[in-house]
């Protein structure tokens, strides 16, 4: 087991490759990392509390009113731990003299991303005690503040179970909407073709990001209900019942009802680097009933072929293709 000062350091050099701009290359080995010893994840972990509190309270209304600038994440931290954790410690305690703690108890924060690689589902808790589980291929940017608590979702889906907290709003940003709910648990999944929104729990409302909080009342979606909305930002139809089990992506399982056969492979290739093809376009029209996990693919394939009564062809490489008898 690696000593404290030692584990201590490791945890320095993974925290500046995991916020470099090759960190999902890095993200297996880094979890492999994390995953090996407790101390290995308790230590990451108080790093990362560390900077978000020296990074989140200049963001703050209070900070900026003292021009407390928001600190940038400084290279030298994947070559200098050692002084890297003592400027941290440094920035927190400066920050916390001037902004002069006890006078805003409401002082949260944050500008950090949270990313998932390919295949991979992960839930991650926020300041504020509400969580996010980030979907395959997902990205968000939190930004918290003393006033508002916002995520902004650039990519793939989330699911989001907020935490009452009557005052700060909690705003989804994605595809040009923003959703807002006081407290409720939601998904919301931004793609080319446009947004998905779907409240498991409570109420919400999606209204364009043009338009602000303070316009009159957008889109209400209650409990149960789903709407989408097309790439220009209109609804396609108006918002009605969710799709049965179309909530259990968080587990890992897909529930389809009719659906093509090539929207089927659509959905699960975006959980492998290496998915699942056609042998012919006319096979994306067959219908789909049922509930599949996308991983691992071998698997996958061989239970569509199954339930299609279709073949699996392997060539050389590796790749899988869906082919008739």
């Amino acid at each position: 087991m690696p000593g404290g000062e030692d584990a201590r350091e490791e945890a320095t050099r993974w925290w500046g490759r995991m916020h470099g701009p090759h960190a999902e290359a890095s993200r297996a080995e880094f979890e492999r990392w994390r995953a090996a010893d407790a101390r290995n994840a308790a230590e990451y972990a108080a790093l990362e509390r560390t900077w978000t509190l020296a990074e989140g309270l200049g963001a703050t209304a209070v900070g900026r009113d003292r021009s407390l600038k928001p600190q940038p994440r400084p290279l030298a931290w994947a070559t200098a731990p050692r002084l890297a954790l003592a400027a941290a410690a440094m920035i927190v305690i400066a920050l916390f003299v001037t902004l002069q703690p006890g006078r805003n108890p409401n002082l949260s924060l944050v500008s950090v991303a949270h990313a998932t690689s390919v295949g991979e589902i992960r839930t991650v808790k926020l300041p504020d005690g509400s969580s996010v589980t980030l979907d395959t291929d997902t990205r968000v940017e939190v930004a918290f503040d003393d006033k508002v608590r916002k995520v902004r979702l650039q990519r793939g889906r989330a699911r989001f179970d907020i935490r009452p907290e009557p005052a700060r709003a909690f705003l989804v940003e994605a595809g040009g909407k923003i959703v807002s709910a006081p407290q409720g648990n939601f998904d919301v999944q931004a793609a080319p073709a446009g947004l998905s929104v779907a409240s498991l729990r409570d109420a919400l409302e999606v209204r364009r990001q043009t338009e602000g909080l303070d316009a009159k009342a957008g889109l209400r979606i209650q409990p149960g209900q789903a709407v989408r909305f097309a790439a220009s930002g209109e609804p396609l139809a108006p918002a009605g019942p969710a799709e049965k089990g179309s909530d259990q992506w968080v587990s890992g399982m897909l529930v389809f009802h009719g659906a093509p056969l090539s929207a089927v492979l659509e959905e699960t290739n975006r959980y492998a680097s290496r998915g699942i093809a056609l042998g012919e376009p006319s096979l994306g029209a067959i219908k789909v009933t049922g509930a599949f996990r996308p991983l691992p693919v071998d698997q996958l394939a061989a239970s569509l072929a199954a339930a299609l009564k279709l073949r699996v062809q392997r060539d050389a490489d590796g790749n899988l293709t869906l082919v008739r008898p």
